[in-house]
């Protein structure tokens, strides 16, 4: 499972340098990885169908007991094989759809990274591993319907389905967070109900959770953001609101009925809401006059819809629920790419404007008749089944399923008609106005609409392969006892029957009156004056207005003052904690060595160093002063035994200084700032020794108390037995603790480039700069100019060194990468960047990307050799330990190398 989201996820790596080769035909090519994942699932298909069930997981943060865990049940089956068997269709479709788009590339990429995003949120097993997929298809879903970013109305309807879902997100974090603390497990599979269902957070996990999944499923009133989403391309709304994030939402309640569904609330809540929903997006829906909105807001009805049978908890109202899941997914994302191509084929999605088109668009029309029959609910197709069975589970709730089953019947017509309003309107009748001839679209363009509608009549026709394969298990998974799951289309003259006669009776009706109704719906302007967009769009200018009032109270300009207030705000929680954590047990830290003269000296060095630059006038003074401060806290690791970091300090300090004098001799002349009263000097003076004496405070309070275990003498006992090295900071750094390693240099990598962004200034000069070509005024002299290029070549090779022998003795690829870039600036310096680039000979953009790249290739060994990634791997080449911790130093030198120069080299090519 966790192969089919990597294979997704590196297609949408490969997606944009695809694009850019093949153009549209990329998408064949990007639609081989979810026909591949929708295989593998159909592979599986036999296995849950007989009522097992397939795990794997990944450990992921141990420590907390997360771990990647995924499940493949019945409903997650259903999931993904809808996401990954429509997502091979829309993939297809976009690359024609989208095929003069310039931006292509990046489109497949957001497509492909939502269908990775929502395939782990239906199979993930682990509550915290589910939410953090689910957060990632709400960002996705972001960039998708912000693609077209230069319309104002897309960037709206992105900003607003981001809001909405995001803010629910954080509520069903929360909920996630009691819901694992109270139902004693933290997988969904390992949850309670009974434990849950008795606990006082009960009420409160409901809310919780019943908010997250409201606002992703787009349930009132958080509604609003589904159909202001159509301003995304077509492809997007054909995905977004058949199979995937509309149906997260749906999902999460079916994954968490089994636990939280056996209450009354529960049920009451989600008929309550579904039944509201469901009648409100019926009605917006036939008042629209766009196709696209149309279906829309349909597809709002039908979410409304399938809450409400989730909340029946009877045995047709979850056969129910799996039959119209599917059903719909068909049938939507069918109509919703026919939809597209008529936009494409006649230019407009206009219903006034349409018309005939059955003869222009042969197999997209009978496409658009097979999914509309089938919204429609008519035999022998899946929708009819689903509508079936639909009433049969609400007439089980007896009294109170009474009004509910109302609400479908009225909600179902609303549907036939715009069913009626997409095919009869536009492909039947007399020649539509159409702005441009319309046409047959490509085959990529009808061939997803015609095989989803095909098979929502396969469904129909041949049910048992539907219920046996797919319903029967996710019915199971679903329910919270055993269910007898029996598909048919005639179950003889039965309520359901008849409600089914008088929606279609309804619908027809509704449909020759369209005029009239919607005329009828015009008059209640009470009702269109409560928009759920004018209610947002006044919510979100209160929220601006209050936030620009804090902000220009707060953010007067005075740097001084920010961090004045700021360090007291830190000082102060700093020493509540401290207080709040020791009490009576604070304690004078033991003395661990004797004081030596080389410790008091770089104590004393450092000390001076930062008071100097304290009061030091000009930034010359000040490089210097801080550059003694560095060199003393050197001096000091040095005493205290620790050359790695003294070396590492020293590197730092003498770049720092290098970086900075280049930095402000490039920037004009200031006055001095800030206030010249005495007042104001010795309120400095407080907050820097109070800021002062707290850290200091906290240090000390931190060595004073015992640590659980000792883990200094693990790393030491196992450093050269585990990871075959002497040095064990090195150790720790490219084996123990590599992950963290790998983040810290990725960090660095991007701080790299951040900064030689924000210091290039512009464009390159159009002529070459004496920093290029002769380097620094300052280095002017010969004799200096003669020495700079053996020093260069000495420091070269205790670069090397120190990479080579770091697992041993100190050394390692971090500090080797900054000897070297040592070097490096050395000769810029001399003679130019442009000679230094030359003896480089590998650009230092290059350098940073191959030593991330490789630091990864490093972990990727250990998976490859079944362990965890960024384990250990050795080999003994007559009796020499190399493994792949040397090729993550080697990976970590190249990304220091390259971040520290492409920053220095683009500072000196801009000395004039």
């Amino acid at each position: 499972m966790l192969a089919s989201i990597g294979l997704i996820a590196f297609a949408m790596l490969a997606a944009v340098p695809l694009v850019g080769r093949l153009g549209d035909r990329a998408g064949w090519v990007l639609a081989l990885a979810p026909l591949a994942a929708f295989v593998h699932f159909l592979a599986h298909m036999p296995t849950v169908a007989g009522g097992g069930v397939v795990t794997s997981s990944l450990a992921w943060v141990p420590a907390l007991g997360v771990e990647l865990a995924f499940r493949l049940d019945g409903l997650s089956l259903l999931f993904a094989l809808l996401i990954t068997g429509i997502g091979t269709l829309i993939v297809l479709y976009a690359g024609a759809y989208l095929s003069d788009h310039h931006h292509l590339g990046r489109f497949h990429a957001y497509l492909l990274g939502f269908m990775a995003a929502m395939l782990g949120l239906v199979l993930a097993d682990d509550l915290i591993a589910m939410f953090v997929f689910w957060e990632l298809t709400s960002v996705c879903s972001f960039l998708l319907i912000a693609f077209q970013h230069d319309k104002a109305e897309s960037r709206r309807a992105a900003l607003q389905a981001l809001l909405i879902t995001g803010g629910g997100g954080l509520a069903l974090l929360a909920g996630l967070i009691l819901l694992g603390s109270v139902g004693g497990s933290w997988q969904f599979s390992g949850l309670s109900g009974e434990a849950i269902a008795e606990h006082a957070l009960y009420p409160a996990i409901l809310a919780l959770v019943l908010i997250g999944a409201f606002t992703k499923s787009a349930q009132l009133p958080f509604h609003l953001w589904l159909p202001n989403a159509m301003a995304a391309p077509t492809p997007v709304s054909a995905y977004l609101h058949s199979a995937t994030m509309v149906k997260a939402g749906v999902y999460l309640l079916a994954r968490l009925n089994p636990a939280l569904g056996g209450s009354t609330s529960w049920g009451t809540i989600l008929i309550t809401v579904g039944a509201a929903t469901a009648l409100v997006g019926a009605v917006l829906a036939i008042r629209q006059t766009d196709l696209k909105r149309v279906l829309a807001y349909t597809t709002v009805t039908v979410l409304g819809q399938l809450v409400m049978l989730l909340g029946t908890n009877t045995h047709y109202g979850l056969q129910a629920f799996a039959i119209y899941l599917v059903a719909h997914a068909f049938y939507k994302a069918a109509l919703f790419m026919a939809v597209g191509a008529i936009d494409h084929a006649t230019g407009t999605r206009q219903i006034a404007l349409l018309g005939g088109l059955i003869r222009h668009m042969p197999l997209t029309g009978f496409a658009v008749a097979l999914a509309a029959f089938s919204n429609a609910g008519l035999p022998p197709f899946f929708g009819f089944i689903a509508k079936e069975f639909k009433y049969a589970g609400l007439i089980e709730l007896g009294v109170a399923g009474g009004v509910t089953t109302a609400v479908m019947i009225l909600t179902n017509a609303l549907l036939l008609t715009a069913a009626g309003l997409v095919f009869v309107r536009a492909f039947l009748g007399r020649e539509g106005r159409y702005p441009q001839p319309p046409h047959e679209v490509s085959l990529p363009m009808w061939l997803g609409p015609m095989l989803l509608a095909i098979g929502g009549f396969v469904f129909g026709a041949f049910n048992n392969l539907a219920e046996v394969w797919l319903i029967d298990a996710a019915v199971q998974a679903v329910s919270r006892a055993t269910v007898p799951v029996n598909l048919y289309l005639w179950g003889g003259v039965t309520p359901a029957l008849l409600a089914s006669l008088l929606t279609v009776a309804l619908g027809v009706f509704f449909y020759l009156q369209r005029t009239r109704l919607r005329r009828r719906l015009s008059l209640w302007r009470v009702l269109w004056r409560v928009s759920g967009d004018r209610i947002w769009d006044r919510l979100l200018k209160r929220v601006f207005v209050f936030a620009g009032g804090v902000a220009d109270r707060f953010q007067h300009g005075s740097l001084r003052q920010h961090i004045s207030a700021l360090v007291l705000a830190i000082a102060g929680c700093a020493l509540i904690g401290l207080f709040a954590s020791t009490g009576d047990g604070l304690a004078w830290p033991q003395a661990t060595s004797p004081i030596n003269l080389a410790a008091a000296l770089g104590c004393v060095l450092a000390v001076a160093g930062a008071a100097a630059a304290a009061v030091s006038p000009g930034r010359v003074a000040l490089v210097a002063t801080l550059g003694a401060s560095g060199l003393g806290m050197a001096l000091f690791f040095l005493a205290a035994r620790a050359p790695d970091v003294a070396i590492t300090q020293l590197m730092v300090e003498t770049l720092t200084v290098i970086f900075l004098a280049l930095v402000l001799r490039r920037l004009p002349p200031t006055r001095l700032v800030g206030s010249r009263k005495p007042a104001a000097k010795r309120f400095h003076a407080v907050v820097a020794i109070v800021i002062g004496a707290v850290v200091a405070a906290m240090m000390l309070t931190t060595v004073s108390q015992p640590l659980p275990g000792d883990i200094a003498r693990w790393y030491l006992d196992n450093s050269l037995p585990g990871g075959h090295g002497a040095n064990v900071v090195n150790v720790i750094l490219v084996d123990f603790r590599a992950l963290d390693t790998l983040g810290e240099i990725l960090v660095v990598g991007l701080a790299g480039l951040a900064a030689a962004g924000l210091l290039a200034g512009g464009d390159r000069p159009d002529t070459p700069t004496r920093g290029a070509t002769a380097g620094s005024a300052d280095f002017g002299s010969v004799l200096l100019r003669q020495g700079i290029l053996p020093l260069s070549a000495l420091l070269a090779l205790v670069a090397l060194m120190l990479l080579w022998r770091g697992h041993n003795l100190p050394g390692g690829g971090f500090i080797g990468g900054l000897v070297a870039a040592s070097a490096a600036v050395l000769v810029a310096l001399a003679f130019g960047t442009t000679r230094a680039r030359a003896l480089l000979r590998v650009p230092p953009l290059a350098m940073l990307a191959g030593g991330l790249g490789v630091a990864a290739c490093a972990g990727l060994v250990g998976l490859f050799h079944g362990g965890p990634f960024l384990a250990g791997h050795w080999i003994f080449p007559a009796g020499l330990a190399l493994g792949t911790p040397l090729l993550f130093d080697l990976g970590v030198f190249l990304t220091v190398l390259g971040a520290v120069l492409h920053v220095l080299l683009g500072v000196l090519e801009r000395e004039d």
